[in-house]
């Protein structure tokens, strides 16, 4: 049971590697547009989202900057319109870096929510915390204690880069868990290589992680 969490765990935080069909390149219509191309960076309001009636309280809490450390405004995900909705209980902004196809997604997820009651929704979130324990699987996805931030409960800087089978993933994270509801996610896309060590991606993200009011 623990290494199929482990396995699902590895696919929920690295996932946009693994799901995206059509990779991105630079200068293609998937990458971010430069500032010139973009115009007005906005963020979206939430009259316009069409999950605003369920997921409200959840974009009250992102900060609502439009530039981050030369990342921009990109979108707001995980947010539909329909009664089935995928994405229970969570809510993602992303940025993107100008002229590339460099990205951090932050999503929130309230463990409130009444799909992580059912079956499959406490698999999924235990899939989540289990990151937080001390263990080998939580050694294999590079999982460090944050020390820097102290802004949540629990925070730690995970990717298999840092991992004890030191791993080459260009994706590098942020995990914390508070008031034993809320789990913040945040993936920055590193292609380059650009953090060595976990306290570097700690440092990048932690003026961020700050604005976050939960």
């Amino acid at each position: 049971m623990k290494k199929n969490l482990l396995i699902l765990l590895l696919l929920a935080l690295y996932q946009p590697v693994i799901s995206q069909s059509t990779p991105c390149k630079t200068g293609g219509s998937s990458s971010c547009l430069s500032l010139k191309d973009r115009g007005e960076i906005v963020i979206t309001p939430l009259n316009k989202l069409g999950c605003k009636k369920e997921k409200a309280h959840l974009y009250a809490k992102f900060p609502k900057v439009t530039t981050y450390a030369n990342y921009v405004f990109k979108e707001i995900g995980a947010c539909t319109a329909t009664d089935m909705d995928p994405y229970h209980g969570q809510l993602k902004f992303t940025y993107c870096l100008p002229k590339t196809c460099q990205e951090i997604r932050i999503t929130i997820f309230d463990f409130n929510d009444p799909y992580f009651k059912t079956e499959s929704g406490s698999i999924h979130k235990e899939m989540y915390l289990m990151a937080f324990d001390t263990t080998p699987a939580s050694a294999i996805i590079g999982a460090h204690a944050a020390t820097s931030i102290n802004h949540f409960d629990k925070e730690i800087i995970v990717s298999p880069r840092f991992g004890s089978m030191g791993g080459s993933s260009d994706i590098v994270g942020y995990l914390a868990y508070d008031s034993n509801q809320y789990l913040i996610s945040i993936e920055i896309d590193d292609d380059h290589k650009k953090f060595k060590k976990p306290s570097q991606v700690e440092q990048f993200i932690g003026g961020y992680v700050t604005q976050i009011k939960l």
